[in-house]
């Protein structure tokens, strides 16, 4: 992931955030999938045995991504597969970003098979998370896997639009974790995001509050541990 398109990532999902705070749907201009909120109360998804770090075959699906009460202060949202790296894109970037085609032909070189991004509105942006993103995609191979994990960190690491800092994510080989402080352009706001590598796949969440709004960093990192631990990436 190139450092704009880091940066990008971070400002698609402040610009989320604006609109999950307004009720009814939450949609960006990179999503035409939108974010149900609804009040009704999440149903916990049962218990799962521990998956070989081997992938499935399986496409990737939302029993891949954190339980939907995973991290508190968010509202049910759907899961959207996305079977081309074209198709993650169309997600995650913005209409007209120029770095589209190089991130297109980045997660092509690296094999891209599949992914699944599941976007949850706060329930409280002005108090709490405005938005939850969690996403799986799965690449050609672990070495894919964990060089995709490391250039997207690096890359928000080193961008100059927005402050970062690294978390502790011990426990979780080959994970990478940053709390980001955007202030850029009229966008404010604080973003928690972790990622690792487990075989082949690719697993990140991403915790967005605005304006000086209280965000769960050990509940986001506490459910990024117990994915990784699902899906046999832990020893």
């Amino acid at each position: 992931m190139t450092r704009r398109a880091a940066a990008a990532l971070v400002l698609i999902s402040l610009g989320l955030v604006g609109l999950a705070g307004c009720g009814g749907e939450s949609v960006s201009e990179s999503t035409t999938t939108s974010v149900a909120a609804t009040t009704a109360p999440a149903t916990p998804a049962p218990p799962t045995a521990s998956l070989p770090a081997t992938a499935p075959t399986a496409p990737l699906g939302g029993e891949n991504l954190p339980p939907q009460t995973a991290v508190p202060g968010v509202r049910v949202g759907d899961a959207r597969t996305l079977a081309t790296a074209k198709e993650l894109v169309d997600v995650l970037y913005q209409s007209g970003d120029p770095a589209r085609p190089a991130a297109r032909a980045r997660l092509e070189d690296g094999g891209y098979a599949d992914g699944v991004v599941r976007d949850q509105a706060g329930t409280d942006p002005t108090t709490g998370l405005a938005l939850l993103r969690s996403y799986a995609l799965r690449l050609r191979d672990e070495a894919a896997a964990r060089d995709e994990v490391s250039a997207a960190v690096d890359e928000v690491r080193s961008s100059s639009s927005a402050a970062s800092s690294d978390i502790d994510v011990s426990g979780i080989p080959g994970a990478q974790a940053l709390r980001v402080e955007v202030d850029q352009g009229g966008l404010r706001g604080t973003v928690v995001f972790v990622t690792f590598p487990a075989g082949p796949a690719v697993y990140g969440i991403q915790g967005v509050s605005a304006n000086g709004a209280d965000i769960p960093e050990d509940e986001i990192i506490g459910a990024a541990r117990a994915l990784a631990t699902r899906v046999g990436a832990t020893p």
